[in-house]
């Protein structure tokens, strides 16, 4: 079994992710020991949903977005989120090479196999990809990639249909893109397929129980035997890794208090039982990453379908009336586990730009006061129907409500399960205002492509914008991701007054204290496998 040393590839994360901007912080541990394990026997993780379909192509879940990489490879591992191409770690690639903007060539390491022992080459790629496409709903693939050519075994030729930041990093890194064996998924049971699957990553599925645990074990042969060739997600800092299913917020952090979990990932209201604000409360780790996802307000720009289409004053009105930092204290969070953002993005996302903080529809009442004068109507007179979720916070809605009725707006909230949101939100009929939260896989312009790119939408975009300038903006950002165009388009975005950023929460993580440090991967979800344990740890699962 090949391993390396936990401890100098935490530091080295660090030191990258500091060198390319990208917000970390570290883990702040009470445990005075710096002597550490290489491989530690157990580790038991809480799990905050119970839908963890691990077979290779099932449909994106929370869950998977921890496990996925534990069991299958990709071509490349992606160390950290917001990671770029040239910070991508090889994994079942040798490595890429480009042609041109369109064209790039992969090779393949030319002794991989599988937990079962099948060799992987090209054409499990190209399967793989395309079942990723109509089985697992990855349309992303559609929108970047043409076609794969292969060459032989272990050469291919990746076409693209467009070129731009997050493009490549995403088809050749992306967590959600599993390789297996072509011929072993044809012939394999649906059992075999969700219990035992071939497994290319570096762990294998020895125990499942539905909605309850899954168990992994660290491949003995795994196929990379080189050391130095092991990317972040195929280490194997522990033998077995028990991931256990606690639903309840509460209950995790009362699993991890009373010694019967190892780690897991908690809530803005559950940091103080670990963290006291400035050091971890004895007995544990903590890590407090920044946030991926925006909460965010998308105004109706459909023409004739919502009063504030159709008037600018009452856009910015309503913006500016909109107080996000009390917004984001209404929803239980602080400056330690929330921040505002500056724009429909985050500070984690590469190509945000901490200044836009400076003139970003800053909270000003009488600012928003006197555009809704402006617009000639009463008090009382513009009714604005808020679109939202049943799982947001009360005291949110309370804010937005109380902010919006204090400049002259009344106001209709509109709160619904996940599914009748879903269906609501596509229909300009039915709201003024949404609040929603949006990320991207590493850089803003792959959020604000998701969107405002009209060739997603049936009607124009995210909030039904028809506006050829902002697309036009938008494929420039999206091609050259240069700072000129980036700024370019989150200028006229703030132009149109269509939209919102409010706040990001962060990721918080808690480990017993003989975890030194609590690694996250590409989606700031744990990546267990990585974590560094002291050599005097003990898993409670034993």
């Amino acid at each position: 079994m090949k391993l390396k040393k936990a401890a100098a590839l935490a530091m080295a994360a660090i030191m990258t992710m500091s060198m390319a901007g990208v917000v970390h912080a570290e883990n702040i541990t009470s445990n005075t020991n710096t002597e550490t394990a290489e491989q530690v026997d157990k580790i038991v993780v809480a799990l905050g949903e119970s839908s963890f379909d691990m077979s290779p192509f099932g449909a994106n879940s929370i869950p998977r977005m921890w496990m996925c990489q534990n069991v299958y490879g990709s071509l490349f591992c992606t160390p950290y989120y917001g990671a770029t191409l040239e910070e991508l770690q090889p994994w079942l690639a040798k490595g890429y090479e480009k042609v041109d903007d369109l064209t790039y060539k992969v090779e393949l390491y030319d002794y991989i196999k599988d937990s079962k022992g099948n060799d992987i080459t090209s054409e499990d790629i190209v399967y793989s990809y395309e079942k990723m496409y109509t089985m697992g709903a990855e349309t992303r693939i559609n929108t970047y990639l043409d076609n794969i050519e292969i060459v032989d075994d272990y050469n291919m030729i990746f076409h693209l249909k467009k070129y731009g930041p997050g493009v490549l990093e995403f088809l050749f890194g992306n967590y959600t893109l599993n390789i297996c064996d072509k011929d072993w998924f044809e012939n394999a049971t649906d059992e075999e397929k969700y219990n035992d699957p071939a497994c290319t990553g570096a762990y294998q599925i020895v125990d499942y129980v539905a909605g309850s645990s899954i168990t992994l074990e660290a491949i003995d042969d795994y196929w990379q035997q080189d050391e130095s060739l092991l990317p972040d997600a195929a280490l194997q800092n522990v033998k077995t890794i028990e991931y256990k299913v606690i639903t309840e917020n509460s209950m995790r952090s009362i699993a991890l208090e009373n010694g019967e979990i190892d780690a897991t990932v908690i809530n803005a209201s559950e940091l103080p039982r670990f963290y006291d604000g400035e050091n971890a409360i004895d007995g544990y780790t903590v890590d407090i990453e920044g946030g991926t996802f925006c909460n965010v307000v998308f105004l109706n720009m459909d023409s004739g379908k919502s009063p504030l289409a159709d008037d600018e004053n009452l856009r910015l009105a309503a913006l500016y009336a909109l107080d996000s930092e009390s917004i984001l204290y209404g929803g239980d969070y602080d400056e330690t586990t929330a921040e505002v953002c500056a724009s429909l993005g985050t500070s984690t996302m590469a190509g945000y730009d901490e200044n836009w903080s400076e003139d970003y529809f800053n909270y000003d009442p009488d600012k928003a006061r006197e555009y809704y004068e402006a617009s000639g109507h009463a008090d009382g007179e513009v009714t604005i129907r808020i679109l939202s979720r049943t799982s947001v916070a009360d005291g949110i809605h309370a804010v937005m409500v109380a902010n919006l009725e204090a400049v002259g707006f009344k106001v209709e909230l509109l709160s619904y399960d996940q599914a009748l949101f879903n269906t609501y939100k596509t229909d300009s009929t039915q709201w003024d205002m949404i609040l929603d939260n949006k990320g991207a896989t590493g850089n803003i312009v792959t959020c604000w492509d998701n969107n405002f790119n009209p060739d997603s939408f049936e009607n124009g975009s995210v909030c039904f914008t028809h506006d050829d300038t902002l697309t036009e903006l938008l494929n420039a950002a999206t091609t050259t991701g240069t700072e000129e165009d980036i700024n370019a388009f989150h200028e006229y975005l703030k132009e149109l007054a269509c939209a919102k950023g409010l706040f990001t929460s962060k990721n918080l993580m808690v480990g017993q204290n003989g975890i030194l440090n609590l690694e996250t991967n590409s989606n700031m979800m744990p990546r267990v496998n990585a974590f560094t344990f002291a050599a005097d740890y003990q898993s409670n699962g034993q």
